[in-house]
C-alpha cells in the first residue's frame, strides 16, 4: 500500500512541477558558441549561430541590452570506430550574489540541459539535439512566465 501510494505521488507531482531552474524574469541574452569539433564546417557553424538567434528571438529574447546573461551552445565529440559521440550542452550564465557569509559575488550556471548522441550522421543529429535541446528550454521559460 505504501509503494503504491509514493508511486502515485511521484507520478502525480512530476505532472505538474517545473524544472529546479528560475527562469522568471530572463530577457536579454548574449549567444556564446563552442563549437569544437572536426566534423562541422565554418558554414554549419553559422547556420548552427543563425538557428539559435532566429529560434530565441522567436520565443521572445532580445540581444541588445546592457548586463545580458550568457547562453551558451557547447558541442565536443569524439570519433568512435565509424561514428561520432556527440556531447551537446546548453547553458545560462550569470552574474549572482550568494547568501554565504560575505555576500559573495560570483558567475554561475543557473541552467544547464545536455544530451549525448552516437551518430553516424553527425550534422543532421546535432541540429536534432539543440532543436530538442532549445524545445525544452524555451518551454521552461514560458511556464516560469506565465
Amino acid at each position: 500500500m505504501f509503494k503504491l501510494l509514493f508511486i502515485s505521488l511521484i507520478t502525480y507531482s512530476s505532472l505538474f512541477s517545473a524544472s529546479f531552474f528560475t527562469l522568471d524574469n530572463l530577457g536579454s541574452l548574449k549567444i556564446y558558441t563552442s563549437l569544437k569539433v572536426d566534423y562541422l564546417s565554418v558554414k554549419q557553424k553559422d547556420e548552427i549561430k543563425k538557428l539559435l538567434h532566429a529560434k530565441l528571438q522567436k520565443a521572445g529574447f532580445s540581444f541588445d541590452n546592457t548586463d545580458p546573461t550568457t547562453f551558451m551552445l557547447k558541442i565536443e565529440a569524439i570519433e568512435v570506430d565509424e561514428s561520432q559521440v556527440i556531447y551537446v550542452q546548453i547553458a545560462l550564465g550569470e552574474d549572482v550574489q550568494t547568501l554565504r557569509k560575505g555576500n559573495i559575488k560570483s558567475f554561475a550556471f543557473t541552467y544547464v540541459a545536455n544530451d549525448f548522441i552516437d551518430s553516424e550522421e553527425p550534422y543532421v543529429d546535432t541540429l536534432e539535439s539543440i532543436n530538442f535541446l532549445l524545445s525544452e528550454f524555451i518551454e521552461a521559460y514560458k511556464d516560469d512566465n506565465e
